[in-house]
């Protein structure tokens, strides 16, 4: 049996492909080895949905991580796979190969990732040939929901945001000042925290003051990233997260304004990812 995972810094997505090539799923938190503990992730890996697998009878997992760039971080995530899944050959990805191979098949283009993070590669169709770096959501990750969350919550504290806006977020979290600092300076995972009022801000694009700030962080991504790939307006651009999903039509108008094509958009690549790995393996 094969164990195909995408792991952001959110959520994981499984899927379980049987001797009779019949797919099963499951989900849980995202295991980012940057932020996910060692403990972590074998609890996440037997817990929940995932307790539904057999972990003995798997023989193969192909995991596609967000933060599984270097040797250490990658050698964390086998170690948690390997404690868990004793029988198993294991193969563990950056999340961007995943994105890639779920996005443009066997085809050149450049992919990209927007969800809680965002990032980008230029795809051969075999392989990653370039990486413009995204430096995570404190020095980078522009595009992405904590780059979004974090560009809202700045103008909201700092008065910035519109009364009509200030007025809608109090009545849907009623969060003070301090108790959004606290989030963000004292408790785990920020980034999630901040990516999480995108649902918020999705739900209030009859403003227009939500419409250029999505715009404007879209324009940011182009800038920081798309533009420094020297084929960004002869391949199409490839998007996967969900930031990208459901602002599609802004993201669509900010790349036909930098005259580039926009291809596929996916909220997860899961799906793709595990006809790629069933169509390999027969």
């Amino acid at each position: 049996m094969m164990l195909i995972a995408d792991s952001g810094s959110t959520k994981t997505d499984w899927r379980l492909i049987d001797e009779f090539n019949n797919i099963h799923q499951a989900q849980s938190i995202g295991l980012n080895p940057y932020f996910t503990s060692d403990g972590e992730m074998v609890e996440a890996m037997t817990t929940g949905t995932l307790k539904l697998f057999t972990a003995t009878e798997v023989e193969e997992i192909h995991f596609y991580g967000s933060g599984c760039s270097s040797p250490s971080q990658i050698s964390k995530v086998e170690k948690a796979l390997s404690t868990v899944y004793v029988n198993a050959k294991y193969f563990v990805e950056h999340d961007l190969l995943g994105a890639a191979r779920a996005l443009c098949g066997t085809e050149p283009g450049i992919a990209v990732i927007l969800g809680t993070g965002s990032n980008s590669c230029f795809f051969d169709g075999e392989f990653i040939t370039r990486n413009v770096p995204s430096l995570g959501y404190v020095l980078g990750d522009e595009g992405s929901g904590a780059y979004i969350g974090k560009r809202f919550i700045a103008e909201l504290l700092s008065g910035q945001a519109p009364d009509e806006m200030q007025v809608r977020f109090q009545k849907k979290f009623g969060l003070n000042r301090d108790d959004i600092l606290q989030k963000i300076y004292m408790e785990p995972f920020p980034n999630r925290f901040l990516a999480s009022f995108t649902k918020f801000l999705y739900t209030n694009l009859d403003l227009a003051y939500t419409k250029t700030l999505i715009h404007e962080c879209f324009e940011a991504f182009f800038v920081a990233q798309i533009a420094k790939y020297e084929a960004h307006q002869k391949v199409p651009i490839h998007v996967v997260g969900s930031v990208g999903f459901y602002f599609n039509a802004i993201l669509r108008d900010v790349a036909a304004k930098r005259n580039i094509s926009l291809g596929n958009v996916l909220e997860s690549p899961i799906a793709a990812l595990t006809l790629y790995h069933l169509h390999a393996k027969n």
